[in-house]
């Protein structure tokens, strides 16, 4: 990926989770957020290489396009699944099939609700018997059980999952999801409701408080009431 955009697109900007590893990073204009007007693109090779490693097909690569501190678009592949969905600034979702090209997706739309599941993740193990009595809740540090799949990003969007909450939001892959949610309806355009945000309710773009990819705990919720749960358990 770093040589493809090296060749075609030098002007941009770069980071790659194992940048550290890399030959190539040094030769991108930069790796961080601080010319906001930059576009910069960051790759996530492997999100979730539990699951990879334990042969689960819920494991996603993730490229995203960033510029004034929002996405402008986010692109998952899912290799194991077949399949692609991309989000674009104001322009919604879609989802294809992986041989088919982008003209051919689809639109990603917002399904009916058809499950009281949320995902806890590994930090926030201690909140689990707080959400017990309201949500199904599945946390990654206890209830992990290949070859059961963990829950993924289009669980949410297809009703199958009620809400996400992050301990530290990751700018290439967790935050990726609320963009890719409230593009594909989770947030109404033009709402003041939000429905992804950060612990105390403040929305999670422009981003803020930037260290080493990483921003504050993340509440992604399929409506206002499920984040307003959540959100009123959390900050307890």
């Amino acid at each position: 990926m770093e040589l493809v955009l090296l060749a075609k697109f030098p002007e941009l900007k770069f980071f790659g989770e194992e940048y550290a590893k890399s030959y190539n990073t040094k030769y991108f204009r930069g790796t961080n957020l601080e010319d906001d007007e930059e576009l910069l693109i960051t790759l996530d090779p492997i999100d979730g290489t539990r699951a990879y490693l334990d042969n689960l097909s819920c494991f996603s690569i993730i490229l995203n396009i960033i510029k004034n501190k929002q996405y402008e678009a986010v692109f998952v592949l899912q290799p194991k699944r077949k399949h692609y969905f991309y989000a674009l600034k104001g322009k919604g979702a879609f989802i294809g099939a992986i041989d088919d090209d982008l003209e051919l997706a689809k639109p990603l739309k917002l399904k009916s609700l058809n499950s009281n599941k949320i995902y806890l993740s590994f930090a926030l193990t201690s909140l689990k018997t707080k959400f017990e009595p309201i949500f199904d809740t599945w946390c990654s540090a206890t209830d992990y059980n290949p070859p059961e799949n963990i829950p993924d990003y289009l669980d949410l969007i297809n009703g199958d999952l009620a809400g996400f909450v992050i301990d530290k939001g990751n700018l290439i892959d967790s935050a990726s999801l609320a963009f890719v949610a409230r593009e594909a309806g989770a947030i109404p355009k033009g709402s003041a409701t939000q429905h992804a945000s950060h612990f105390d309710g403040s929305d999670f773009q422009p981003f803020r408080n930037i260290n080493q990819m990483k921003i504050d705990g993340l509440v992604i919720a399929f409506n206002r009431e499920i984040h307003q749960q959540i959100l009123a358990i959390v900050n307890q």
